[in-house]
């Protein structure tokens, strides 16, 4: 059992997801060191939490509760003050880059097991569709209008909109019933 409070939790959850993206590019010798901005994280974090969740099982979204509608695509809140705020243990951002020069495979020895497979499984399922590559080679606005295709995204800034906000909150009920989900 964990004794981490619910978001050093879910940054700690957050920074293995990153690792195992930074591994994934560097499995399939993608060059460009500047590919992890907060935008393409936020997008790869939404589709990789969600690509396994059911009614029955939430999986990663378990973790990744808080998330929101807004103008680029879904975003969890959480994550998204930790960024803004460069406030991880393990990552580092200078403006919209990431730096992962202090993640390494020791850094989640204290990783709950299960966590980890719950995120190698999710991975793994993005890589058997043949979409994960893609992801972190396309030009990040791609990604984001893979993210627009969510009926659950597209309601919740209908809702924002009526309401004049710039954001609406996306329950992980309704991304889980989403009627259009795009990988």
């Amino acid at each position: 059992m964990s004794t981490l409070s619910p978001i050093e939790q879910k940054k700690s959850n957050f920074e293995y997801i990153v690792y195992k993206l930074n591994d994934l590019k560097n499995e399939f010798q993608i060059q460009d060191d500047s590919i992890f901005t907060k935008l393409r994280l936020q997008k790869l974090l939404f589709l990789v939490s969600t690509i396994n969740a059911t009614s029955d099982d939430k999986g990663l979204l378990k973790t990744f509760d808080n998330f929101y509608a807004l103008p680029y695509g879904p975003v969890e809140s959480d994550i998204y003050n930790l960024m803004n705020n460069d406030d991880f243990d393990n990552i580092e951002f200078n403006g919209n880059q990431c730096n992962l020069s202090k993640l390494n495979e020791n850094t989640f020895n204290s990783l709950d097991n299960e966590y980890k497979d719950l995120v190698n499984d999710s991975i793994e399922k993005l890589k058997e569709k043949g979409v994960i590559k893609e992801y972190l080679e396309m030009p990040v606005f791609d990604l984001v209008n893979i993210t627009h295709q969510w009926t659950v995204w597209q309601v919740a800034m209908s809702i924002a909109k009526m309401l004049n906000s710039g954001s609406e909150s996306m329950s992980t009920d309704d991304i889980i019933n989403s009627s259009v989900k795009a990988y």
